[in-house]
């Protein structure tokens, strides 16, 4: 294996992400159940709406990293779209809740389809070995991430 300047690593890593990022959203677009011109912001919303447990509008801004009011109109079009519906909570009347209808359920899960396709091909260019190995980094990555986020 090369070894990578350590100089050179952080850059290296974030060039390869991007790559990754791109053509992961690249086979999002590419499936003919996310063609139906859904926006990259409207397709990142979806996966974020999908994925909350309570999928309120702050939470929601939170995970994509877009403000409270950039999030709003991408719910109404998404609403408009009727992949999404705000409901109110039963617990508190204040607080809407966006949850996936029928249809955005069967997007997302198309989300994810493609997503998982687009991963079983990066993996052929990786030995068994090599497969293992990079999930288990990636995990510890994530995982590190995941506590990180938490204590903010």
């Amino acid at each position: 294996m090369n070894k990578i300047e350590p100089h050179d690593k952080a850059r290296r890593l974030a060039e390869e992400i991007q790559i990754l990022i791109d053509n992961a959203e690249g086979a999002e677009r590419e499936s003919p159940e996310l063609a139906e011109k859904l926006s990259r912001q409207e397709l990142r919303t979806l996966r974020a709406v999908g994925q909350c447990v309570c999928p309120i509008m702050s939470g929601i801004a939170a995970a994509v990293r877009l403000s409270l009011s950039s999030v709003t109109g991408l719910i109404d079009r998404l609403s408009q779209k009727n992949l999404v519906r705000r409901d109110r909570s039963s617990d508190d009347r204040r607080v809407v809740q966006v949850v996936l209808t029928d249809e955005g359920r069967a997007v997302h899960e198309a989300t994810k389809a493609a997503r998982a396709a687009f991963a079983q091909d990066v993996l052929k260019a990786l030995s068994p070995a090599e497969q293992d190995e990079l999930v288990l980094l990636l995990g510890k990555v994530s995982n590190r991430l995941q506590r990180e986020k938490r204590q903010v």
